[in-house]
């Protein structure tokens, strides 16, 4: 990644099961939030969310931060719904 990155670069999250990479440009991207404390990223998740409820399962975290420059798709470690 080239890019610089602060908390007011426009910043989208997707949760998809773990074997699936997102389309860069796909539905399931949902506006996320910078949080500054830590320099992660964060978003909801729930019923009345973009991103929903989640069934069991293992998914993957996918960030893409959108800048001039570039539009980096970033996978996180696994998550485990149980």
């Amino acid at each position: 990644m080239t890019g610089t990155y602060t908390p007011t670069t426009p910043v989208y999250m997707a949760v998809m099961p773990y074997d699936v990479e997102p389309e860069r440009d796909g539905d399931v991207w949902h506006e996320a939030e910078w949080h500054t404390a830590t320099g992660t990223v964060r978003a909801m998740y729930g019923g009345d969310t973009g991103i929903g409820t989640l069934n069991e399962g293992k998914y993957v975290i996918w960030v893409k931060p959108v800048t001039a420059q570039e539009e980096p798709l970033i996978r996180s470690g696994p998550i485990n719904i149980t």
